[in-house]
């Protein structure tokens, strides 16, 4: 009898930890999120969407096993995303929405902004960013250690050299490489790529394992200037043969070398045993510059368009997410999701009230990713750029472009196929033996990457459109002669026809849509000022803030509400010490 009652209350101890368990979420402890961005790379450079020229397997594998954002939308360029990202807002909202920040420019996203790893801070997580920043440094406020980052090894420009870490603009030119808000002069000149891998590789190597960590690794590549690593040049040379354009081959080993990084770093997740409580995010800034004048030889195919437009091409991003937290993985999502919902969904997975945001446009998909709930998001503002009079926003199936960038010159489609010069299968076991699904499989048990789940991802996965064969980059755009286009854009992804005539309720929906976002917009500068003096020349030839911590110009996008809080403030001080001196 005492043995049964023993056994009985055993059995309800047992179903009151169950109970807990499921009350509190299967995991007790905060989980590590490792963000891993690259840039401008292409909607057709990796195996997952069908191509068989570039091999990516450990993205590859990481895509496979976790979730494939099939309709991840970001912003047309760099600045405008990475804005959106850290702040859960639409780039309109804080003056953000053009063209990425340029050296000299006093502009950045504005101080009153509160962003994730701010948010994460709070939360107990060490929070880590190495490599591209691109919101503004003409202060220091503005810098990523006043963000909310505990630490910072990077570049501040939307882009350095990959040896000498040196950016120019105009008549301007220095070195742009920094570990906190000092220049890290001495850095031996390793392929950048490889150096921010192995800052990383620290981070994780040296971190506390008892405590959460927020890593966000913003790679270089696939960025201009077109340089790969001497490292495996040769070895690369020889695997790409397949290739014709050289300046293509080129990109394609920019990008292994990409994929080699993100497999690494899995791996050192792996071995410090951190691996089984991560979520790993994968994604693209924004579409490949296939032309123009930072064109990379991305290949977007067969999207519309390019980086700078509103077209799919500019806009659909590169993305998946992957996790043991993932109830249902190894699947694709065709469900909506725009940039601007990470801080939430990282919030709510990191065990925050996504109340505490306050007034934000991204929207939490945790529940969504992570056990399957109902699609949160219908509708996207992709942007509203009044300088180049461009607009466009989607809801539900349906997609309203307004307005042409730079005369329709990027409108068109351009890149490889990835399948042109390649004669030959996708390769399942480069994928298998990948250093990303060798640690999943060493440390969580066998990743669901057989050939036959591949296979069926994969071809979901991929995009197909109608008359392919016959596109080509002359292929006219069908808003080049309207003001306004309207696409079906589940049935038309590659957005051939324009059906406004046909669908005029979903036009006024859209323009209703269009216009009360509009009514919020903060301008931007309608023309690109640089101050010269923030030549490096006068710093040690290095790029570093210029300007003084007090220095607020809104008419450039910056915080209204802290330009009137300092302004009051000193009004006060001179108030209360004139009344001082006058009763005295």
């Amino acid at each position: 009898m005492r043995v049964n009652r023993i056994l009985c209350s055993h059995c309800v101890l047992f179903l009151l930890l169950l109970c807990l368990k499921f009350i509190n979420g299967q995991y007790q402890a905060s989980p590590h999120i490792i963000v891993f961005m690259v840039d401008d790379l292409g909607w057709n450079d990796v195996g997952f969407h069908g191509s068989n020229q570039i091999p990516t397997p450990n993205i590859d594998a990481l895509a496979y096993n976790g979730i494939i954002l099939n309709r991840h939308y970001v912003q047309p360029s760099c600045t405008p995303t990475r804005a959106a990202f850290f702040s859960g807002k639409y780039p309109l909202r804080m003056g953000m929405q053009g063209q990425g920040i340029m050296g000299g420019e006093t502009r950045g996203l504005p101080l009153g902004v509160r962003l994730l790893p701010e948010y994460l801070r709070d939360y107990g997580y060490s929070t880590r960013l190495v490599g591209k920043w691109h919101l503004g440094f003409h202060t220091r406020l503005h810098t990523p250690l006043n963000r909310g980052f505990d630490s910072f090894f990077g570049y501040y420009n939307s882009y350095i050299s990959y040896y000498d870490y040196r950016y120019s603009q105009g008549n301007m030119s220095g070195f742009d490489l920094h570990r906190g808000d000092s220049p890290a002069h001495g850095t031996p000149n390793q392929y950048v790529t490889e150096l921010l891998t192995n800052e990383a590789l620290k981070i994780i190597d040296n971190h506390d394992v008892n405590h959460p960590l927020y890593l966000q690794l913003n790679h270089l590549g696939v960025h201009a200037p077109l340089e790969k690593s001497s490292r495996t040049s040769n070895y690369n040379d020889d695997k790409f043969e397949h290739i014709a354009d050289k300046s293509r081959k080129t990109y394609a080993e920019m990008v292994v070398e990409i994929d080699e990084s993100l497999g690494q770093i899995v791996s050192a997740l792996g071995d410090r045993g951190m691996l089984k409580n991560s979520i790993i995010l994968f994604m693209t800034d924004n579409g490949a510059p296939t032309i123009g004048k930072f064109r990379n030889w991305g290949s977007n195919w067969p999207l519309r368009g390019t980086k700078y437009t509103l077209y799919e091409g500019g806009l659909r991003g590169v993305a998946a997410i992957w996790s043991p937290r993932l109830q249902r993985p190894a699947k694709v999502s065709n469900n909506l999701m725009h940039v601007t919902d990470w801080l939430p969904t990282l919030f709510s997975a990191a065990g925050g009230n996504v109340q505490e945001l306050g007034e934000i446009d991204g929207i939490d998909h945790w529940q969504h990713l992570s056990n399957d709930e109902k699609a949160p998001r219908h509708k996207i503002l992709l942007n509203i750029d009044e300088v180049s009079k461009t607009e466009a926003a989607i809801n539900k199936r349906y997609k309203l472009v307004r307005g042409v960038y730079q005369q329709g010159y990027y409108d068109s489609y351009y890149g490889d196929s990835g399948k042109d010069f390649y004669i030959g299968e996708y390769n399942y076991t480069l994928v298998h033996r990948s250093s990303v699904a060798t640690a999943i499989s060493a440390h969580l048990g066998d990743p669901m990457t057989q050939p036959s789940v591949m296979t069926h991802l994969r071809e979901e996965a991929t995009v197909l459109c109608n008359n392919l064969l016959h596109r080509s980059s002359r292929s006219r755009s069908p808003c080049e002669n309207d003001t306004e286009c309207l696409f079906d854009i589940v049935n038309d992804p590659c957005e051939e026809r324009n059906v406004a005539k046909q669908y005029p309720k979903e036009m006024r929906e859209l323009d209703l849509m269009l216009l009360s976002y509009g009514n919020l917009l903060v301008h931007q500068p309608k023309k690109t000022i640089i101050d010269w003096s923030a030549d490096p020349k006068r710093r040690n030839d290095t790029w570093e803030p210029w300007l003084h911590p007090s220095y607020f110009e809104d008419q450039y996008g910056y915080n209204k509400a802290e330009a009137i809080t300092v302004s009051m403030f000193i009004y006060y001080v001179v108030f209360v010490i004139s009344h001082f001196y006058a009763l005295i």
